[in-house]
């Protein structure tokens, strides 16, 4: 069911916009982090877990949805520029983070969405990377909590950090 909402919300997009851009795909290199995730911890939990596991398909589902989460704001990191591949002037330059591209705002006119949906990864390997972070950010939560956590601390000058979380 959740498999066909998300196509029926793909399917819209593309056909509301005519494109789709990388986010839906982004999305679902998340969920497939998170479902492999999910994979790799069944063999260590306890049978009360698995079995909680087996009769609820929303407890099955939730870290296929955390991940796919996980993956979109780890993709909004890099949209914004926040995160930039060699080049940029982010917070973070690396050149393991994609590139995107950044077409300029019609003069005058609100933000739409056929203009954020062309803002895309530069090349083939910058979407290449934009997955692979994607995936990785579904795989590990606290990769992107850990990320958040770095982001919070270099905004903060070194006198008003607040440790309290």
């Amino acid at each position: 069911m959740l498999v066909g909402i998300a196509c029926g919300f793909i399917t819209f997009l593309f056909v509301f916009t005519g494109q789709l851009g990388s986010f839906p795909l982004s999305f679902i290199a998340g969920c497939i982090g998170g479902s492999l995730a999910l994979q790799r911890r069944l063999p260590r939990t306890d049978a009360a877990t698995v079995e909680a596991l087996a009769a609820s398909w929303i407890t099955t589902l939730m870290p296929l949805l955390y991940g796919g989460l996980m993956a979109a704001v780890t993709y909004l990191l890099f949209m914004s520029g926040i995160l930039t591949g060699d080049g940029g002037n982010g917070l973070f330059t690396r050149n393991l983070f994609p590139n995107f591209s950044r077409p300029a705002a019609p003069a005058g006119e609100l933000l739409d969405m056929r203009t954020i949906l062309t803002l895309r990864p530069d090349g083939i390997a910058d979407f290449g990377k934009l997955m692979v972070w994607c995936f990785v950010s579904g795989f590990s939560e606290r990769f992107v909590i850990s990320m958040l956590g770095t982001l919070e601390d270099r905004a903060a000058p070194p006198g008003n950090r607040n440790d309290d979380g």
